[in-house]
């Protein structure tokens, strides 16, 4: 696999060939020729001159929020009624932590090494960061109203017949859950 770049008038042509003995399909060979070039991944100085302590700082973030969402979410799966289902069934806290983990740890290789191919993958990362960081809020938000619920309108704490007024109660408490 060769790369080879051409620039002229404001256009930059890429030719790349293929192997065609590889057992690679040609978009993997391309995009492999692509990430193993020497203007892709080669350390770039002035970029390194740029970027001060930022990126590791955002990386120890997104590690400690990874940290912050397993070891949360290992104490609420494992508390029993302090989970709801999605968390029991779907184990968001811990993939959700892996993956802040995995964010940091690019922010802190794309500090170190600032090649132009890893700065660009750190950009998509630390933007669909976001979009999880938004999605764990709801997550974390559902579940935590289904806690609260759950425990305020418990009906199996009534192994006799409730009175009257136990029975408004557990009413409104239905209709606040409901509401909820």
């Amino acid at each position: 696999m060769s790369v080879a770049v051409s620039k002229t008038d404001g256009v930059t042509v890429f030719t790349l060939t293929t192997d065609p003995q590889s057992p690679c399909p040609p978009l993997c060979q391309i995009l492999k020729g692509l990430c193993y070039s020497p203007v892709c991944c080669s350390v770039s100085q002035h970029q390194k001159m740029l970027q001060r302590t930022s990126q590791s700082v955002l990386g120890a973030l997104h590690f400690m929020v990874g940290l912050l969402n397993i070891g949360l979410g290992g104490i609420l799966c494992g508390s029993g009624p302090g989970s709801s289902w999605e968390m029991d069934y779907t184990r968001f806290p811990f993939w959700l932590g892996a993956l802040f983990i995995l964010f940091g740890i690019i922010n802190i290789f794309s500090e170190k090494y600032p090649s132009p191919c890893l700065v660009i993958v750190n950009v998509i990362l630390n933007v669909s960061a976001l979009g999880f960081a938004i999605a764990a809020i709801v997550l974390y938000s559902i579940n935590t109203a289904e806690i609260w619920v759950w425990w305020m309108c418990r009906q199996d704490d009534y192994p006799y017949t409730p009175s009257p007024g136990e029975e408004t109660i557990m009413n409104q408490c239905l209709e606040g859950k409901e509401l909820v």
